[in-house]
């Protein structure tokens, strides 16, 4: 790792980050994640594997790999199947600005994304590079 970037693997089942839902109670009325008991713990393991202590305030290039459980018939080689790929993205990067990795997440001017299935004996998770953007 150096300040011009960082990589890292994070382990687990990747969680999307859905739609948003109304909530309403005593005249109040919010808006939440329709999957917020699962993204808010994924989201939390996310930014604390961000905390590196660098944080990218400049354009970067953000790769992202996920790998998904396999299901016990896959109907492609891939994971063409939800979940989808923005938002599984869309997780991650928030996790990233949420752990201090990114300053703001409008700071992507370049994102990789590609969805897998794990080869025999690899965990499920998602591997993340963040570099300094370069126009080379």
């Amino acid at each position: 790792m150096t300040s011009d970037a960082v990589s890292f693997f994070i382990e687990g089942v990747p969680v999307p980050q859905g739609s948003k839902t109304v909530s309403q109670a005593k005249g109040r009325a919010w808006l939440r994640d329709a999957n917020a008991a699962r993204l808010k713990p994924w989201r939390h393991v996310v930014a604390t594997h961000a905390d590196v202590g660098v944080t990218f305030d400049c354009p970067v290039t953000v790769t992202l790999s996920f790998v998904l459980p396999r299901p016990q018939r896959p109907r492609w080689p891939v994971p063409a199947v939800k979940p989808d790929i923005d938002k599984l993205s869309r997780a991650i990067l928030d996790g990233l600005t949420d752990g201090g990795l990114l300053a703001d997440d409008a700071r992507v001017v370049d994102l990789i994304v590609r969805k897998r299935y794990p080869n025999p004996g690899d965990p499920t998770g998602v591997g993340i590079d963040v570099t300094e953007w370069s126009n080379q």
